[in-house]
């Protein structure tokens, strides 16, 4: 689908309504725009750790909603950043309240064990060492246990985003699972 030359608005808005359907497509826009949003996350935030995990997020809420993009209402990229403005607000308006709130007033001693404060925390340190024992696996298999897990992606539609069998896929997401888990394991 790259064309090749100088992109406008127009051939991104094109290559998103091709994404839908076309795991070549979605790379490209993936691969063109990663970068972009991230710089924009990082910049806001100043935290690498925090804008990975954004990036995440606004990735994977575009992948879900890309049916929803009409390129008649403008631009592919406003509408990708608009998603990321999104899950920055999100983070920073929830974690206003939180912060601006005594302890006290947060803590429900009914709820929930996975909604208390120390279960959070725990939470939040799990995600940091599962994030970072992903960024010592191989590339192929970051890619294909993010497009499991993340994207919610079935086997045959990483096998055929990646060119690659489905059988390979499950050896190679079984794989993937295997040393993440060895890698998780080291930390304890």
């Amino acid at each position: 689908m790259n064309i090749g030359g100088n992109k406008g608005s127009e051939y991104w808005g094109k290559l998103a309504q091709s994404a839908i359907a076309d795991p070549d497509a979605f790379t490209e826009l993936y691969e063109h725009f990663f970068p972009r949003v991230y710089q924009y996350l990082l910049k806001k935030t100043g935290d690498s750790n925090l804008a990975d995990e954004m990036v995440q997020e606004a990735f994977i809420r575009m992948y879900r909603h890309l049916s929803q993009f009409d390129p008649a209402k403008g631009a592919f990229s406003t509408w990708l950043f608009r998603i990321a403005q999104n899950v920055l607000n999100k983070h920073f308006t929830s974690k206003a309240v939180t912060m601006n709130l005594p302890w006290e007033e947060n803590f429900d001693p009914a709820a929930p064990e996975h909604e208390t404060p120390e279960r959070e925390a725990l939470s939040k340190e799990r995600s940091e060492e599962l994030r970072k024992a992903m960024m010592k696996l191989p590339e192929r298999q970051r890619k294909i246990l993010e497009m499991t897990y993340w994207l919610e992606m079935k086997s045959g539609e990483v096998a055929e985003q990646l060119g690659i069998a489905p059988s390979s896929v499950r050896v190679l997401l079984k794989q993937a699972r295997d040393r993440l888990r060895e890698l998780l394991e080291e930390k304890v």
